[in-house]
């Protein structure tokens, strides 16, 4: 039976330094389920980005998919 999975982002917080020169980082999230990826806006300069972004759709295909495999990458 064919589903959807919907995955908001809303925020990070804390996250590591990833620019030495400025103490901060770039920040994107990047979500993986199946073959399909989505990716949010980079959030530059930020420790703490507030993304609030729209929905990310997936199909999902019960049969196929137990749980969901969600990849964050910064």
């Amino acid at each position: 039976m064919p589903g959807k999975l919907k995955v908001k982002i809303v925020a990070g917080r804390h996250l590591p330094v990833m620019d030495r020169a400025s103490d901060l980082t770039d920040a994107f999230v990047e979500v993986k389920f199946g073959n399909t990826t989505f990716k949010t806006d980079v959030y530059p300069k930020s420790l703490n980005p507030q993304w609030n972004s729209e929905w990310f759709k997936f199909e999902v295909n019960r049969q196929r998919h137990t749980q969901a495999h969600i990849l964050i990458k910064q």
